[in-house]
């Protein structure tokens, strides 16, 4: 058992590390506005010495993350392909994953990573062209950046095409939200691709969750008759009528809570207004009540030859 002499210690011990670590954060910052200054002033070479230095010596996560930003610029503006594809391979790990900051440095690597010469291929200039610009001009990272982006968008109309076929809600909820959550992330690196994708993407969906309903719903029904008819006549339930039921409930339970996944992921989608997007809502929301009738039917009868 600690003393309060220990816990004395202890706490004279941390406000001491506290103490220096504060005294080393001041100076890390003037070193910070060194390097910025160095970057900004074209001094590429000698900001990209400074940023290693600093970054191999700091305990500060926040001030390292700055470090290594600078660092990847300064590579880059460099035309040190390889190595700047590396740093912001290292800085997009210092970021959650499917962050912004995360998605874009990723993006920016795999540029980089792409184009030895300095020039993305998808827009590698034409021969003769005068004084063609790399990537170290910021505004052709950001055109590349942008054919990343539009290209990851354009895949995601495959997987939205699937959903049309999808023989599960579960599967069409899925899709739905990869779309979805990938054209978000796609808007990272283009800012201006059309939501019209996206809405489409929840046409689909929601075209198939009702084509499901008719399915899944369909054939819930028609058991559902039968079984309470033939219950109501026996006034009891055997072992394969429970069993019936209990597919029954299932199947009810999986295509609820694709509906909720689904109007979860609606309200994603971008755009404010979108008139047919709530109509699209309410009718999940029209499905997800019958549903949940079918799965009530199916508990009342389980319950009713319980108590028997």
């Amino acid at each position: 058992m600690r003393t309060i002499a220990s816990l004395a210690g202890v706490w004279v011990f941390a406000a001491a590390a506290g103490a220096a670590l504060a005294a080393e954060t001041a100076p890390q910052q003037e070193r910070l506005t060194a390097m910025r200054t160095l970057l900004d002033a074209g001094l590429y070479a000698e900001a990209s010495a400074a940023a290693r230095q600093f970054i191999g010596g700091t305990r500060d996560d926040q001030a390292k993350t700055e470090a290594l930003r600078i660092l990847a610029v300064a590579l880059r503006k460099q035309g040190e392909w390889r190595q700047a594809a590396k740093a912001y391979a290292d800085l997009k790990d210092r970021y959650e994953k499917g962050s912004e900051f995360n998605v874009r440095y990723e993006a920016a690597a795999e540029v980089l990573a792409a184009s030895p010469k300095g020039f993305y291929p998808p827009m590698a200039p034409p021969s003769g062209a005068e004084t063609p610009r790399t990537l170290a001009d910021d505004a052709v990272l950001d055109e590349a950046l942008a054919r990343v982006g539009e290209a990851r968008a354009e895949k995601l109309k495959t997987v939205a095409a699937a959903m049309k076929k999808a023989a599960t809600g579960k599967d069409v909820a899925a899709k739905f939200a990869e779309v979805i959550d990938g054209l978000a992330k796609a808007r990272y690196l283009a800012p201006a691709l059309p939501v019209a994708q996206d809405r489409e993407a929840a046409e689909a969906a929601a075209d198939a969750l009702d084509r499901l309903e008719k399915e899944v719903g369909g054939n819930v029904r028609t058991r559902l008759a039968e079984l309470e008819k033939a219950i109501v006549a026996r006034n009891t339930v055997s072992t394969p009528q429970r069993k019936q039921l209990t597919e029954c409930q299932d199947a009810c339970q999986q295509m609820i809570a694709a509906e909720e996944s689904f109007r979860e992921t609606l309200r994603k989608v971008p755009g404010q207004g979108w008139l047919k997007g709530l109509g699209l809502g309410l009718a999940s929301g029209k499905r997800t009540a019958d549903y949940t009738r079918l799965h009530n039917t199916c508990r009342l009868l389980l319950a009713a030859n319980m108590l028997r």
